[in-house]
């Protein structure tokens, strides 16, 4: 048996396979719709025939990482310019700030267990981003005023692509679930704080 966890771009999912199911078999049985998204198995892009192999027969053993990923427009990159990447939020630094100090709890992604597994933050320091989350700089910005975090990448990578893929990929992913979120969490403050101002009497 095979533990399988599927990464989309709306979140994971994980459950315990046969061997000799495959990737579109896995797909499917989460109900996950794969035509128009970008299949990859343990970070090695999956074709046609692959995604048509048995798990024994793309040499899984006991556990693998199954990731389908639809491109968002509006969502954050990476931007890979030589030993170096930089991830720039679809999100302006100032939103981050201010949900950061106003409604916090909305920048936790939990699992399927209920736990807490990622979380978006602001720092004073340099920022860095990790499996765990993402911490912007409050002094980085990109265009329009993005917030942004740069991270170094191992210079004699010979598969830039793929090493990007394998350490930024799960963050980028449970990031930009976030940042799906973003316009309804600054609503909801807006919201609390004409609240608040229309009990505030200036004398």
């Amino acid at each position: 048996m095979i533990k399988c966890t599927v990464i989309t771009t709306s979140g994971r999912k994980s459950d315990i396979f046969e061997e000799t199911m495959t990737p579109k078999d896995i797909l499917d049985y989460f109900d996950i719709d794969y035509s128009a998204a970008t299949n990859s198995l343990d970070s090695e892009r999956l074709n046609a025939a692959k995604m048509n192999m048995s798990l024994r027969d793309l040499g899984v053993t006991r556990e693998c990482r199954l990731s389908s990923i639809v491109k968002i427009d509006n969502a954050a990159k990476i931007n890979v310019v030589g030993s170096s990447a930089v991830v720039v939020s679809d999100v302006k630094l100032e939103d981050w700030k201010r949900i950061a100090k106003l409604a916090p709890e909305s920048l936790v992604v939990y699992d399927e267990d209920d736990e807490p597994c990622f979380k978006v933050g602001v720092t004073e320091g340099p920022g860095s981003i990790t499996e765990y989350g993402v911490s912007f700089s409050a002094s980085a910005t990109g265009a329009e005023g993005k917030a942004t975090v740069t991270t170094l990448l191992d210079p004699d990578a010979e598969d830039r692509l793929a090493l990007v893929r394998e350490t930024l990929g799960a963050a980028l992913i449970n990031l930009n679930e976030v940042e799906k979120e973003v316009p309804s969490i600054l609503e909801e403050i807006d919201k609390m704080e004409a609240e608040i101002d229309a009990n505030i009497v200036l004398m």
